[in-house]
């Protein structure tokens, strides 16, 4: 199963799984924000009363990564809930569509990029910005989009 990205990139759906491992997390004791190990995430959907799926740790590693690729609905729909309940507030819904679409909105994909702690404090800045400053931003954006090699002393 594969869906779009943004540039028309078919995304596999261990690729979008992985992605929804990053940007789900839960607070430990201390409060400090953690990812969800994949055991604990098929323990999660397995002991969800809202629906029948049972899911172990070895199927849905051998899904994100990529050896297993048509998962059933019913294991689509414990995912999609799992992540859905998990995803950080703001966030566009996770469901069984958004995990086989062959595209998402700009909306939703804004969403999502916005969920990165560093994407959301430099659109933060950019707003903030005078719209002269914030042209000469994206002038410097489009260099760095266009010299992604390494200069002459640059550090690899």
């Amino acid at each position: 199963m594969k869906a779009e990205d943004n540039r028309g990139q078919r995304r596999s759906l261990a690729e979008q799984l992985n992605e929804l491992f990053a940007m789900a997390r839960w607070t430990d004791a201390s409060g400090r924000q953690r990812e969800y190990s994949t055991a604990e995430a098929a323990r999660a959907i397995t002991s969800d009363p809202s629906h029948s799926v049972t899911l172990s740790k070895s199927y849905l590693a051998m899904l994100r990564n990529g050896s297993h690729t048509n998962p059933t609905l019913s294991v689509l729909e414990g995912l999609a809930k799992f992540f859905d309940d998990h995803r950080p507030a703001g966030t566009a819904s996770i469901t069984v569509q958004s995990l086989v679409a062959q595209h998402e909105s700009e909306d939703e994909l804004l969403l999502r990029r916005l969920a990165d702690h560093q994407v959301r404090a430099i659109a933060m800045r950019a707003g903030e910005m005078t719209p002269t400053m914030r042209r000469q931003l994206l002038k410097m954006i489009a260099v760095f989009d266009q010299d992604d090699t390494p200069g002459p002393g640059a550090e690899a």
